[in-house]
């Protein structure tokens, strides 16, 4: 766990790219508010099933490849409601890497219906490589084209994938944006969105305590988001107990990255050169642990993790660190 969690340690995929298109803030155009070409620019090597969609699919394969398979067959014919026949009421879905946060999750048939609807209306075509499996876990490698990314001259983006299935249905998934899909991705979003401006100063106090409590399938932080350049106290809070273990780390980046570099890199098998994992603490289903780390610089970025499989179920931050006090004058 060690390891991976190292190397790990805002839709663009399937919703990948209608997350780019739907969840992302409204100073991102959508996909409505470009001219949709009539034909799309890029094709996957794997054309669309062909049949007549079968509207009331009901899940009875017994394989859990057969399973991730059949859903995205009936996605790229356009069956909705085929493919939502796949997931479990209760899925939870995992969107990492993508703009703005870098994280977005969807708990729940209902809250990722959208998603699914937009990628159907901007004729989504979706590429699955199933790489392993592992029991009720799915290992795949995607391609996925939309019409925003076509229009931004993106398609296709690649991710990785990690479905858990149970009983035919997909319980967990998730999506992450490969780092080479979001060096392309970047600049193209930068040419049609307008540059955000500059945060201004923050004028909260910086505090040593953070409390992070993981919960319903990812990690929740409020409170400050400035800490003092010091001895940083963490208290880790799992109430979860889907998973036999759980992971909290810290990071501090290069320059020139920032969390969606970071959540981009959370399937890597080796740990990017350009991040510095400054904490990491584990525990078990049900536990809490108060422990500390030290603080330099920032700034600073957290991720969640949790294992089988191995997942990051969230991102923090990124907290701005102010510098230590200067000493009192003599």
């Amino acid at each position: 766990m060690k390891t991976r969690l190292y190397q790990l340690t805002v839709i663009l995929m399937i919703f990948v790219l209608s997350i780019a298109g739907c969840a992302i803030p409204a100073t991102q155009p959508s996909p409505t508010q470009t001219p949709v070409p009539e034909a799309p620019t890029a094709q996957p090597t794997q054309p669309p099933p062909t049949e007549t969609p079968v509207m009331q699919a009901t899940p009875t394969a017994n394989l859990p490849s057969a399973t991730v398979m059949s859903m995205t067959e009936r996605m790229n014919a356009g069956d909705l409601e085929g493919a939502m026949a796949y997931w479990d009421d209760d899925a939870v879905v995992y969107f990492l890497g993508l703009p703005p946060t870098g994280t977005e999750i969807y708990k729940g048939k209902e809250q990722f219906r959208p998603v699914f609807e937009e990628n159907v209306s901007s004729h989504l075509q979706w590429e699955v490589d199933i790489r392993s499996i592992v029991g009720d876990e799915v290992n795949a490698r995607a391609k996925n084209w939309h019409d925003f990314t076509r229009q931004l001259g993106v398609a296709p983006l690649e991710a990785t994938e990690v479905y858990v299935i149970h009983d035919g249905k997909i319980v967990s998934y998730a999506w992450t944006l490969t780092e080479e899909s979001l060096a392309r991705l970047k600049p193209a979003l930068a040419e049609v969105m307008p540059p955000e401006p500059p945060a201004a100063p923050s004028s909260e106090n910086p505090v040593s305590e953070l409390t992070v409590t993981i919960s319903e399938g990812t990690c929740i932080y409020d409170g400050p988001m400035t800490l003092q350049a010091s001895e940083i106290q963490v208290t880790m809070d799992v109430q979860d107990q889907d998973n036999e273990l759980y992971a909290l780390t810290f990071f501090t980046l290069d320059p020139d990255k920032d969390a969606l570099d970071l959540m981009a890199s959370t399937s890597r098998s080796d740990p990017p050169p350009w991040a510095n994992m400054i904490s990491i603490h584990t525990l078990g289903a049900a536990k809490s642990a108060t422990y500390s780390f030290a603080v330099e610089e920032g700034p600073v970025y957290g991720v969640c993790w949790s294992q089988p499989p191995d997942l990051a179920i969230g991102g923090l931050g990124p907290f701005t660190v102010n510098p230590p006090a200067p000493p009192p004058s003599p």
